[in-house]
């Protein structure tokens, strides 16, 4: 059921996206949570950036949107923007926020449909890599699956560490900072990295971004993702 379209001059888009949960819809919010803004200047409308054109064509396929992606002005990234005040009250109530960096809060989310907000906050603003190092022990070279989400958010980034406990018994870390302490890291270890990975890219998950996918499935080379 996709709801009513909004109809201007020139785009589609299925106003009501974010009314009804569904693990589509809960992973595109936590896409927006990770790589997202909103604004009223002008018009209501919500952005999505990334590096990678085929998720922001994914998620614009989600939400039955024919807005262009377009390239940044800024840096070397694509941009999805939708107009729409309905999608942006609809967004608020969910949680969004205006300059949300640093004071974005984890929202409530239907246990069922965790993962999925978890996984598009991941392809959003988490990393999936291996790393290579001599054992101390033993001398030989040795390759390990790391992980790691970022935020400019402690609230968030600290309750996101206790929904991951809480579900699937991951421990608790001590959040890293970076970018002169204006960004924070939650880091996890091979072992936790396995667990997670299987948590949010299961088999039937509906929607994704296609490297992390082929990342989890191959878990080959030390490229960081």
């Amino acid at each position: 059921m996709i709801g009513f379209r909004y109809h201007s001059r020139r785009y589609d888009l299925n106003e009501k996206f974010f009314d009804s949960w569904s693990s589509t819809m809960a992973y595109v919010l936590g896409f927006w949570f990770a790589d997202g803004y909103m604004r009223t200047e002008k018009s209501y409308r919500i952005q999505f950036s990334s590096c990678d054109h085929d998720i922001l064509e994914a998620i614009k396929l989600a939400m039955s949107s024919t807005h262009p992606i377009r390239k940044s002005k800024k840096d070397n990234t694509w941009e999805l923007i939708l107009f729409s005040k309905h999608l942006f009250k609809a967004l608020q109530k969910r949680g969004g926020l205006r300059r949300k960096s640093r004071v974005v809060t984890f929202p409530k989310i239907p246990p069922r449909y965790l993962r999925d907000f978890i996984r598009g906050y991941f392809d959003g603003d988490g990393s999936v890599f291996q790393v290579r190092y001599i054992a101390t022990k033993t001398q030989r070279m040795t390759t390990e699956l790391r992980s790691n989400f970022t935020s400019g958010s402690r609230v968030f980034l600290e309750e996101l560490m206790n929904v991951l406990q809480r579900s699937i018994g991951l421990k608790k870390k001590v959040l890293g900072s970076f970018n002169d302490g204006h960004s924070l890291k939650l880091g996890y270890g091979i072992k936790e990295t396995t667990r997670l990975l299987n948590f949010l890219y299961y088999t039937s998950c509906p929607i994704a971004l296609a490297r992390k996918m082929r990342f989890f499935n191959k878990h080959k080379g030390s490229e960081s993702y």
